[in-house]
């Protein structure tokens, strides 16, 4: 029989489908290799290395449509399962520090005035503003959003327009700006405030030197300077302590309500099925 240029192209195009054929079998063994290990992983609790896994039949195999279906819905799973971890995570670490402040709570006082405060705020005893009107001193206190807050009082004669405090201990010094309100009754009264993470680092730089001498320093276009006592240091350790706690805690509660929030969409989408 004489081989014509027609069957020449018959056995070539066959020759081609197969060889598409296999190889595309090839491919999708392949990536239902990687789909299968993804699998695995998650049952072992490895879930950054199952979700590589799946990452890599997406971008290894993107025509692979059945294949990257399974790798979606295994991504779901992981995600989910990633989700029910840190919430379960968060909340044991939140039912561990609740307590503790709770214990700390108990040195502070709560202070409000509702007719121009929003929130009240947790003050150590004595640094309450009404036993230390008429002189210069540091006042800490963490408010019930929990955010943590430290002000310069000046009091004296004449204004020094405080912009910033400045505190040296052991040959170390501090010193941050703020917002400075000023007022006159009997005397001169400057308060400048610093916030969140400004004031937990003073804090922190005077809880690291419990057991030097803190002199402190109102400056503005003059200066006034003082050194905490030791209740006095005491008692901005104790607010210190008291800072962390209710960051820690707020942080843990804005995840705890994040993982929360994911969770319930991640159970709607299950019970609504497949679209």
């Amino acid at each position: 029989m004489t081989i014509t240029g027609r069957h020449i192209i018959l056995f070539s195009t066959a020759a081609m489908l197969c060889l598409a054929s296999c190889t595309k079998q090839k491919q999708e063994q392949a990536a239902q290799a990687y789909v299968d290990y993804a699998a695995e992983l998650v049952e072992q609790h490895r879930y950054e290395a199952a979700l590589r896994q799946i990452d890599s039949v997406h971008s290894l195999y993107p025509k692979q449509v059945a294949q990257r279906r399974q790798a979606k819905a295994l991504k779901d799973s992981v995600v989910y399962l990633q989700v029910q971890q840190t919430f379960a995570y968060c909340d044991s670490l939140l039912q561990q520090l609740l307590p503790q402040a709770d214990e700390l709570l108990k040195q502070f006082r709560f202070e409000k005035n509702d007719a121009y405060e929003d929130h009240g705020q947790y003050v150590y005893r004595n640094l309450q503003t009404g036993w230390n009107t008429n002189r210069c001193f540091l006042q800490a206190y963490v408010s019930d959003d929990r955010k943590t807050l430290v002000k310069s009082y000046y009091y004296g004669a004449k204004p020094i327009r405080q912009t910033s405090v400045a505190l040296q201990a052991a040959e170390q010094e501090i010193e941050m700006q703020g917002q400075n309100h000023a007022f006159e009754v009997e005397g001169w009264h400057e308060i400048l405030t610093l916030s969140d993470d400004q004031a937990l680092e003073v804090l922190n730089f005077i809880s690291s030197h419990l057991s030097d001498r803190i002199r402190v320093t109102a400056r503005g276009s003059s200066k006034a300077a003082y050194y905490l006592t030791d209740n006095e240091k005491q008692a901005l350790d104790q607010t210190y302590r008291l800072g962390l706690l209710m960051r820690d805690i707020n942080q843990l509660e804005e995840q705890l309500r994040i993982a929360s929030q994911r969770i319930e969409h991640f159970e709607s989408r299950t019970k609504e099925g497949p679209k």
